[in-house]
């Protein structure tokens, strides 16, 4: 069976051409975590060959990953056709263009269609995991392990609620302040915040490191964290 994200946010038709502003709205900080994925990147692989991106959506970590890995080629997968020309659009100019694969499919689709060697020194999949259920989840982080040479490093970010339910209410709470701060009307709060198990699928961070331990990779590091968008990082041993 193909694995495919069940979210129900169409990134071919106003969603995605709007995907800038929602990321912002919807994940705090998000420049930041990006930079600071980016001086992960560079710091823990400086002498990568190969990097694989999954899923940038308008690919605007990669300007910031190609000036921290210098010398690496760089694969990126995208399945939807406006964002992969969106992130090809961003990279324009870019003295790191060349170095550049673009890939317009799912990861497994790459893996089935055996584009990829398993040889990477990085794979870096950010906001991807949310937008898939548990079950999805876990044969996500498989593949995105799976491609990362011995050593490799692995960055993740996602959506990732709190394990206690009162801990959740606080932050649900202040979330939807900060989205009512920023602007938005309360009609269109209550749909982010009704997003979840039906959009958006919250990253158990208990359950992504059990599973990543037993995928022989070190026990993730959580290197970023705002409200309930977190950034870890991993080595496969």
């Amino acid at each position: 069976m193909l694995m495919n994200p069940v979210t129900q946010l169409d990134f071919e038709a106003e969603y995605g051409r709007k995907y800038r502003t929602t990321i912002q709205h919807s994940v705090p900080g998000h420049a930041t975590l990006l930079e600071i994925a980016a001086a992960a990147i560079g710091d823990t692989a400086p002498a990568a060959r190969r990097i694989l991106v999954v899923g940038p959506g308008p690919g605007d970590e990669l300007p910031q990953l190609l000036d921290a890995c210098p010398q690496a080629e760089f694969v990126v997968i995208e399945p939807s056709a406006q964002m992969l020309q969106t992130s090809i659009e961003t990279l324009k100019g870019h003295g790191g263009f060349e170095r550049c694969q673009w890939v317009p499919k799912t990861l497994e689709e790459a893996v089935r269609s055996d584009l990829l060697q398993r040889n990477f020194d990085g794979v870096i999949c950010h906001n991807v995991l949310h937008l898939m259920a548990p079950d999805q989840q876990d044969l996500m982080i498989e593949l995105l392990v799976e491609q990362s040479l011995p050593g490799g490093v692995l960055l993740i970010s996602s959506y990732s609620e709190a394990a206690e339910s009162e801990v959740c209410d606080t932050i649900f709470s202040i979330a939807a302040r900060r989205l009512l701060d920023r602007g938005l009307p309360s009609e269109m709060v209550d749909k982010f915040l009704t997003a979840r198990n039906t959009a958006v699928f919250s990253l158990d961070a208990a359950q992504l490191e059990t599973k990543l331990v037993g995928l022989n990779c070190q026990a993730p590091t959580q290197l970023y964290q705002a409200l309930f968008a977190r950034l870890w990082i991993t080595r496969r041993i």
